[in-house]
């Protein structure tokens, strides 16, 4: 197929997008935003998103009126890749453009896959070509001599927190000329890396919980009220507040991590909330992360004890024996995993409602893919149903629920959003107060730890520590002793200044009109906020047309989106449509007011209720 056909396929197809109600908010956006900004420059850009917004169907839209030639698709792992062509694929009767009513394919896009078997004629007849990094992987790849610099006019890259990586890097520079999109949810690696290029369009977390398209999440953390505990041969015994502060040290949050009495007690509090979750006729499992292969078997241990029917999933495990495992989990025949560096990027079940931290984590990016395991929904239909209520569950010993307040590679009205998870917005019902139930808070279970020992502390816990970093450089591929790597060197150098390991907290630093502008945007969804809660309140549905009968609307979120809205410009003192003039000071005190907001429009709504009823 010539570069000609192609660039006529993608420009002269008619496709429905700005006004397919079937269509997501952030797929739509997300279009007209790449589409405006290669109208303008060929730099490189991102579209930020989190998991369940649709990202697949948006890559599958943005070649149209974009592209001018073949468009490669990139995924870091075959689960994404094999994810895409079947969403793509339109020999699949039910492939995303027939399904969301984009257009009626019949001439393409022709897709092909970049792996065994292939070859160049398969990519020449294809308008989309769907490959892993994998295979533009190393100095003699086929492909990279195959393929001319010019043979891709756009690279799409799914997970693109990756792409600035050498290896990408290298992709990126022998097809220089193409245009690139990457597609992300943690705009900023482990290593403090950010995404190649500019942020062309974002949905967050907070939007997508708002407009169900992912589930509603709590944060549990376990609260030790006394933690005993023993290094060296000394025993100490701490308080919550003296935890709290030696949390911040990378010793203590391990040796946390590897207490049974510690594990016993995140074990008991996930089987809880899993027993919740049940409780609205799902069904619904857990998945858990452990620091190393030995510690996921003392947390399975811990699990069979309770009659939890758990398995451990790790890298080490023979792939027949993974296939296994994985079945067992999507037929429902065990309640959950407890993995080691598995179901990471691109894994799909919708049944997973509770993540049970049992390790610390040092950088953000692992913390929220693991998160993301769990957001999509259970009851997509229904989705403000209680069904899709999931659970974070970790212990504060772990240092792990700063995150929630330290969302710092998201834009400031997420940052406030997370940090919305450690607050408790509870206020009883006998003063006349109601409880904001729609945003996430951390609960605490009062825990006494009675006996908290790390047997062999240091040995262990380095040991444990080598041995992860050693399965790291095996599994890139290394053999660590052709690189002069050894166990004891590995150990020795861990050991030197260990006890002086601290994480200090991050803080960033937010332009003031950055500020201003992120408080604007957060004041109008402040406003969804209080609608969608109060209507939970009084279990309204939200497309509804109940208020109609009392307030001027479409439907019901409509109505109380209004008046929210109302109410949030007199407690700013402006009126309707002068929100660009509002001062820093006059946003936040709209936000502050929230609370009260959502008691008035509850009291109204029950006022009006009670006379329809009289």
């Amino acid at each position: 197929m010539s570069n000609d056909a192609i660039k006529r396929f993608f420009r002269d197809t008619p496709i429905c997008v700005q006004r397919n109600g079937s269509l997501r908010e952030p797929q739509i956006q997300g279009y007209l935003a790449t589409q405006q900004h290669f109208q303008q420059s060929l730099e490189p850009g991102y579209i930020q998103l989190p998991v369940g917004c649709g990202k697949t169907g948006l890559m599958g839209i943005t070649p149209f009126g974009i592209a001018n030639g073949r468009i490669l698709i990139l995924a870091p792992n075959l689960t994404i890749r094999d994810n895409i062509q079947r969403e793509l694929d339109i020999g699949n009767p039910n492939c995303f453009y027939k399904k969301r009513g984009v257009f009626e394919p019949t001439t393409g896009p022709y897709l092909s896959e970049l792996k065994t078997g292939a070859n160049i004629h398969d990519c020449d007849a294809a308008h989309i070509v769907v490959a892993n990094i994998q295979q533009f992987v190393g100095p003699k790849n086929r492909w990279f001599n195959s393929l001319p610099r010019d043979y891709f006019d756009m690279i799409l890259v799914d997970e693109g927190h990756h792409n600035v990586a050498d290896t990408w890097r290298r992709m990126f520079e022998y097809f220089g000329g193409a245009k690139v999109v990457s597609y992300t949810a943690t705009p900023t690696r482990s290593d403090g890396q950010s995404v190649r290029g500019k942020l062309l369009y974002k949905f967050g977390y907070k939007d997508s919980m708002m407009h169900g398209f992912i589930s509603q999440i709590d944060a549990l953390f376990v609260e030790p009220s006394e933690l005993k505990f023993t290094v060296k041969g000394q025993v100490s015994v701490l308080k919550l507040d003296e935890v709290m502060k030696l949390r911040e040290n990378d010793w203590f949050s391990r040796g946390v991590a590897l207490s049974e009495e510690c594990n016993k007690s995140i074990v008991d509090a996930s089987i809880l909330q899993l027993h919740n979750v049940r409780k609205y006729g799902r069904p619904r499992q857990l998945i858990a992360v452990a620091c190393s292969i030995r510690h996921a078997g003392q947390i399975q241990s811990l699990y069979q004890e309770r009659r939890c029917r758990v398995e451990v999933l790790h890298s080490d495990l023979h792939s027949k024996e993974q296939e296994l495992v994985e079945s067992r989990l999507r037929e429902g025949l065990i309640d959950g995993v407890v993995q080691v560096g598995m179901l990471g990027e691109g894994y799909d079940l919708p049944t997973l409602a509770v993540a049970a931290v049992f390790r610390p984590y040092r950088s953000l990016s692992p913390y929220v893919q693991f998160i993301g395991r769990i957001l999509r929904l259970a009851l997509p239909e229904l989705p403000y149903s209680k069904a899709n209520h999931v659970f974070l569950v970790s212990h504060l010993g772990l240092n792990d629920d700063r995150f929630w307040s330290d969302f710092t590679n998201f834009d400031s009205d997420d940052q406030e959003f997370f940090r919305e998870y450690l607050q408790d917005h509870i206020r009883s019902e006998s003063d006349g107060h109601v409880r904001l139930t729609l945003r996430p808070f951390m609960r605490v279970l009062n825990e006494t730890v009675e006996h908290y020992r790390q047997r062999g502390y240091l040995g262990e816990v380095d040991d444990v520590v080598v041995e992860d970093i050693l399965m790291t450089i095996r599994e890139k591929g290394f053999d660590p002793s052709e690189l002069g790597l050894t166990k004891e060197m590995i150990m020795r150098r861990m050991m030197m200044g260990h006890d002086d390991i601290k994480t200090p907290a991050y803080t960033s630093i937010v332009q003031p009109q950055q500020r201003r502008e992120a408080l604007k945007k957060r004041v109008h969804q402040e406003s969804r906020s209080i609608a969608d809660t109060v209507l939970n309140r009084f279990n309204l549905a939200h497309r509804g047309r109940q208020l109609l009968k009392y307030f001027s609307g479409t439907h019901n979120t409509d109505v109380l989106i209004r008046l929210a809205s109302s109410r949030q410009n007199k407690v700013m003192g402006i009126e309707s449509g002068e929100r660009q003039s509002a001062s820093v000071s006059q946003l936040e005190a709209a936000i502050q007011a929230s609370p009260d907001i959502v008691d008035a429009l509850s009291i109204l709504l029950k006022e009006k209720l009670k006379d329809a009823s009289a």
